[in-house]
C-alpha cells in the first residue's frame, strides 16, 4: 500500500505539471518548476503576479523569458528578472548559522531592479504594507541587486513593457473609442477630438461662463485620464470588455466613452437652451428655455458626480 506522504508528493508533482503545461514559453515552464517559486493551488506566485501586474502568463509566446549570465544586461535593471542558483552553494553574507547555505533554484525576483515581495494576493516591492516575504530562496543579507549579481549563476529576464497589460493578442483587442459618430483606435486622437468638441461647443456660448462650463471641463479631464490609462495598460473585465479605473473603481471603457459623449451632447443642448433663454429674457417672453437649461445642468452635474466617484458611469 502506497504511503500517504508519497501519494501527496505524486499529487503535488502532477499539479505542477498541469500548471507548467499552461505556459507556452519553455523558460517560464522551467522557472515554474524550480524551487523558490511557489506554485501550489492555494499560494501560486504566477497568479499573484498576474493579479498585480496584469500579465497573462499562459498567453506569453516562446522567447518571452530569456536566460543570461551577463549580470550587466540592461534588461535586468528595467525588466522582470528571476535570479537562479544552479546548485547549492555557500552564503557569503550569512548572518546566522542556519543561513550558511543557499538552495538550488530561484534565489530572488526583481522588477526594475527592485526585489519583489509576496502578499496574500499580489507581488510588489518592499515598503508596501500588504507585501510580506521576499519571492525566492534568498536569505536575509542577500536581497540587494549588487549582491544578487555576485551570487547568482544565471538570470532569466523578460521585457515587462512588451507584455504588461496582457499579451499581443489582448493588445490587439483594443476597443474602438467612440465620440459621437466618430471612432478612434488611438487614445491621443480621441483625447484631442474630445477637447476640440468641448471647445467648439463652449465657443458657441453667448454671454458669460458659469458653473456648467467648469463641470464639463472636469468631466473631459477625468474621461481623458481614464481612457489614456485604460489604453496604456489593457485590462479585460468580467464580460470580456476592456476596462479602466476611475477613482479606484473598475469601469468598462465603453461606458466611459459613451457617458463622455452624452455629457458633450448635453453641454451643447445646455448652451442652446441658455442662449435661447437670454433671447427670451431680452424680448420679455417666458422662462421655458431657462427652466430647461437648469434641468440639463442638473443632469450634467449627475454625470460629473459619477466620474468623480467612479460609480454609476454606466447609467448614462
Amino acid at each position: 500500500m502506497m504511503k500517504l506522504s508519497r501519494l501527496k508528493q505524486i499529487i503535488k508533482e502532477e499539479y505542477y505539471n498541469v500548471i507548467s503545461e499552461a505556459f507556452a514559453d519553455p523558460n517560464i515552464r522551467k522557472i515554474s518548476k524550480m524551487g523558490g517559486i511557489k506554485g501550489n493551488k492555494y499560494n501560486n506566485w504566477f497568479k499573484k503576479f498576474a493579479n498585480t501586474h496584469n500579465i497573462a502568463w499562459d498567453k506569453l509566446p516562446t522567447g518571452t523569458l530569456n536566460k543570461t549570465t551577463n549580470m550587466n544586461d540592461p534588461m535586468i535593471k528595467k525588466g522582470l528578472a528571476f535570479w537562479v542558483n544552479t546548485s547549492r552553494k555557500q552564503n557569503p553574507y550569512a548572518q546566522q548559522s542556519w543561513d550558511t547555505t543557499l538552495p538550488e533554484g530561484v534565489m530572488a525576483v526583481t522588477l526594475s531592479g527592485k526585489v519583489q515581495y509576496e502578499g496574500r494576493e499580489g507581488i510588489g516591492a518592499k515598503g508596501v504594507s500588504k507585501y510580506g516575504d521576499a519571492s525566492g530562496h534568498g536569505k536575509r543579507g542577500t536581497l540587494q541587486l549588487k549582491k544578487l549579481k555576485e551570487i547568482a549563476d544565471e538570470v532569466y529576464v523578460m521585457d515587462m513593457d512588451m507584455f504588461r497589460g496582457g499579451t499581443k493578442e489582448l493588445k490587439a483587442k483594443r476597443a474602438e473609442l467612440t465620440l459621437g459618430k466618430d471612432k478612434f483606435k488611438d487614445s491621443t486622437a480621441w483625447r484631442r477630438a474630445n477637447l476640440k468638441r468641448y471647445k467648439d461647443i463652449m465657443n458657441a456660448r453667448v454671454g458669460t461662463r458659469d458653473n456648467v462650463d467648469s463641470m464639463v471641463a472636469k468631466i473631459v479631464k477625468l474621461a481623458n485620464k481614464a481612457v489614456e490609462e485604460g489604453m496604456a495598460v489593457i485590462k479585460v473585465g468580467r464580460y470580456d470588455e476592456l476596462t479602466t479605473t476611475v477613482n479606484g473603481n473598475e469601469v468598462a471603457m465603453k461606458d466611459v466613452t459613451s457617458t463622455m459623449s452624452r455629457a458633450l451632447r448635453s453641454y451643447g443642448e445646455y448652451i442652446r437652451q441658455d442662449n435661447a433663454a437670454e433671447r427670451e429674457k431680452a424680448q420679455g417672453y417666458g422662462s421655458y428655455n431657462l427652466d430647461a437649461s437648469k434641468e440639463t445642468a442638473g443632469y450634467i452635474k449627475e454625470m460629473l458626480r459619477a466620474f468623480e466617484t467612479g460609480k454609476g458611469i454606466n447609467r448614462y
